[in-house]
């Protein structure tokens, strides 16, 4: 073999080894993170890739977090009587009269009275005495006949006036008639008519109580829980208003526990009013509650995303990822807890602003923060960026 041949021969598996070396590393370069790669290639000068925008992982305005220390709220309503009372009020009087009928004449007698309540005025009576009396009495209401009789007593019984012929304004009138050659003189004194007048104010009752803002916004569901002592055969209606609408019309279960459900358009932030009222019959309502079921404290939650090249910073320590929350400056204390991907920790202060380092928290890929308040909270803004 020539010197050249056997040249050939020993330097061939040389070249070979570092031609299949490149190749492989070749094929590893290719097959790298394109992050990896860029950093690889260039060396220490080689950057993240990372942009700016990037940086900023989540940016939010949460706004209020409402919180409630309990889900159960009971407004006590103070005890309420109400009774159907009716007073005898004289409604007119008249002065001494005369009313006769001879052969060239007759004398009447019209009385004027006013009904103010007709609604809640029963029992409307004429009363009279009649010193002298002689012939047959008639006396018409608003023109239509309603009495006449001969009156054989000086205090007769007195005349029922019908309420169907009752008006706000009446008119009475009296005259005699008898026969052609008897006397008909009729001398009437102490005329008066009376009436029962309904005691409205004793037959209702108004008492308030206060709903504030979390507690209606949070609402889930609300009832009126009422206990009345009545007679179950001798009540009327009882109705309920609140707020000025009607939330309860009916006879109640007597001597038992009542329960009437509310709605959330029904209540009113701050004050609300309740209104009792009855037909007839008497009640005593007693163990009156309005009850607030509100839903349980509902926490903030958002999500944010850390892509690899940045995780590697993250791990590398080139970058750290930092957490803040500006609160409204109100001077309040801030309490509430922070979850970062189920890694706990607690916020206890007055300041408007929180910071924290949460480098050790993030993960690579989706990540999660919730905001569980413990105080009422108005959270400005919300930021997780990495620097």
């Amino acid at each position: 073999m020539n010197r050249r041949a056997e040249k050939f021969m020993t330097g061939n598996p040389a070249a070979s080894l570092i031609g299949i070396i490149t190749l492989l590393f070749i094929f590893y370069i290719l097959f790298l993170p394109p992050s990896e790669r860029q950093t690889l290639l260039e060396g220490e000068n080689a950057t993240s890739g990372v942009t700016e925008a990037e940086l900023t992982l989540l940016d939010a305005a949460p706004g209020r977090l409402a919180y409630s220390a309990k889900t159960v709220f009971d407004h006590s309503i103070p005890n309420v009587y109400l009774v159907e009372t009716r007073n005898a009020i004289i409604l007119a009087k008249e002065n001494p009269f005369v009313v006769n009928k001879g052969w060239f004449g007759e004398q009447r007698k019209s009385m004027v009275f006013s009904v103010q309540d007709l609604t809640n005025t029963e029992n409307v009576i004429l009363g009279f005495q009649a010193p002298e009396r002689a012939g047959t009495l008639q006396i018409s209401l608003n023109g239509q006949l309603i009495y006449e009789s001969k009156v054989g007593l000086q205090n007769p019984p007195p005349v029922s006036l019908p309420k169907t012929l009752l008006k706000d304004t009446n008119i009475l009138e009296f005259a005699v008639i008898g026969g052609f050659f008897s006397k008909k003189k009729y001398s009437l004194s102490d005329v008066k008519v009376v009436g029962d007048i309904t005691d409205l104010q004793r037959q209702m009752a108004m008492n308030t109580f206060t709903i504030s803002n979390t507690e209606h916004d949070n609402l889930d569901n609300a009832y009126l829980n009422f206990y009345p002592i009545c007679d179950q055969k001798s009540v009327g209606i009882l109705d309920i208003e609140l707020n000025g609408k009607i939330i309860y019309s009916a006879a109640p279960a007597c001597d038992s526990p009542n329960r009437q459900d509310l709605y959330a358009e029904d209540l009113r932030i701050g004050k609300n009013t309740m209104l009792f009222r009855i037909t007839k019959g008497s009640y005593r309502i007693e163990q009156v509650k309005a009850r607030t079921v509100l839903k349980p404290v509902k926490a903030y939650i958002d999500f944010f995303n850390v892509k690899s090249s940045l995780y590697n910073d993250i791990l590398d320590k080139d970058r750290i990822v930092l957490l803040s929350i500006e609160f409204a400056d109100d001077g309040t204390s801030k309490r509430a807890e922070v979850n970062v991907n189920g890694r706990l920790s607690m916020i206890d202060q007055r300041d408007s602003k929180y910071e924290r380092d949460i480098s050790s928290l993030v993960r690579e890929g989706n990540n999660y923060i919730e905001i569980k308040p413990l105080t009422e909270l108005d959270v400005v803004k919300l930021l997780v960026r990495a620097e």
